[in-house]
């Protein structure tokens, strides 16, 4: 039986789109990544323009929701798990958030699996300083 330690804090979608956009914005790779990403945090998008593998833009976009390659989806609460500083087996990946049911996928994969480490990358970028 899975024991349910709480994230050490439970931030609502509008928080969690925010600190993902001011972490995003910083973050750069050296490869040739460029995709359109939403990320929802519950009902919150975000939307990531990825140029020549750095984040050139992550905006909350307005309605209608423009287009993407790649939709990423989870709850807040999955997020805030997600983002501890050492998630808890099957909180700590995308896939593992996939596969629990926590996290939906959607969109071309093509560009996802092609540039899967720099998409981690990005999404784990917010993760809370380790102590």
């Amino acid at each position: 039986m899975e024991t349910q330690a709480m994230p050490a804090r439970d931030m609502g979608g509008a928080q969690l789109a925010q600190r993902f956009c001011s972490h995003a914005l910083s973050f750069s790779r050296p490869r040739l990544v460029n995709m359109d990403l939403l990320v929802r945090f519950g009902a919150h998008p975000v939307l990531v323009r990825i140029r020549d593998g750095r984040v050139a833009t992550a905006d909350i976009p307005g309605a209608p929701l423009p287009s993407s390659d790649v939709s990423l989806e989870a709850s807040e609460h999955a997020w805030s798990r997600f983002w501890q500083a050492v998630p808890e087996a099957g909180w700590h990946d995308i896939f593992a958030l996939s596969k629990r049911g926590e996290l939906s996928i959607q969109g071309n994969l093509q560009p996802l699996m092609a540039h899967l480490q720099f998409v981690k990358d990005l999404l784990a970028a917010p993760r809370e300083a380790q102590a």
